[in-house]
């Protein structure tokens, strides 16, 4: 069995990176993938286009409805992470998607599907009350069950949550929507601090990261270990007048911007 990457990430300015899958189409996708992988992130969280996606901001929302309109199938999206898995290198690889996506393909038959290919999972709508068969299975295939987090999370839960928690802790900083646009870095730093009581794993932070501003201001003025970034990403693709070429210059840009 294959090493998860997860488990030998740095212990600071960790950098993870969202993109969907499929998106502006397949053949597009594999060369927006390459050129995010070519910068060699710690992670990349490959997003499954799913038809209501209620926790992801307009601009995600967005790239899933452009993906879908293509036809784009759950298993094409799982081939494009295989045949980009092979020139990974340090880079783990996270699929964020929701519950209906699993269990319309098939718990068993997915997780088959995913074994080495991903480090981890995100499953934005799974309740911890409602984990423990499909933690199980990702458990005997070495794939970690990644936490999501918010500041409504109270104490209790958030250290029952992360009592087995595995890969990282995703912080969102922001309630409401991917996207938001303000960071309080009092309120992360305070929160982050408190998460790190009750686990060792990195506590990475998500959600209104749209700068090199935002990206050295949680890296210095809060003890989280890292940072993600998704809206941002994609936004380029429509500031880009949804050219490709334009598209990946932009991209190239802005990755070795915040990439510090």
């Amino acid at each position: 069995m294959q090493m998860n990457k997860l488990d030998y990430l740095p212990k600071k300015k960790i950098l993870s990176l969202f993109m969907t899958c499929g998106f502006p189409n397949l053949s597009q996708s594999k060369k927006v993938f390459k050129e995010i992988l070519s910068h060699q992130p710690n992670i990349i969280e490959f997003g499954l286009p799913f038809s209501d996606p209620m926790a992801d901001g307009p601009i995600i929302q967005e790239s899933s409805k452009i993906a879908l309109k293509s036809n784009l199938t759950t298993k094409q999206s799982l081939n494009l992470i295989k045949s980009l898995r092979k020139k990974s290198g340090e880079t783990a690889f996270v699929i964020m998607c929701y519950l209906n996506t699993v269990q319309k393909f098939g718990l068993k038959n997915f997780v088959t599907c995913i074994k080495n290919i991903v480090d981890g999972i995100i499953i934005v709508d799974l309740p911890y009350e409602e984990e423990v068969n499909i933690k199980n299975l990702l458990d005997k295939n070495d794939i970690h069950l990644i936490k999501l987090i918010s500041p409504m999370t109270g104490h209790k839960r958030s250290k029952k949550l992360l009592k087995e928690a595995k890969g990282f802790v995703y912080y969102i900083s922001a309630t409401g929507i991917t996207g938001s646009n303000k960071l309080n870095y009092l309120e992360i730093d305070k929160n982050v601090a408190t998460l790190k009581k009750y686990t060792k794993i990195p506590v990475l932070v998500g959600f209104g990261i749209k700068s090199k501003k935002d990206v050295l201001s949680i890296n210095n003025k809060t003890q989280a270990n890292g940072i993600i970034i998704g809206s941002a990403l994609i936004q380029k693709y429509f500031e880009s007048n949804m050219n490709i070429k334009k598209y990946l210059i932009a991209l190239k840009r802005f990755i070795q911007e915040v990439k510090i």
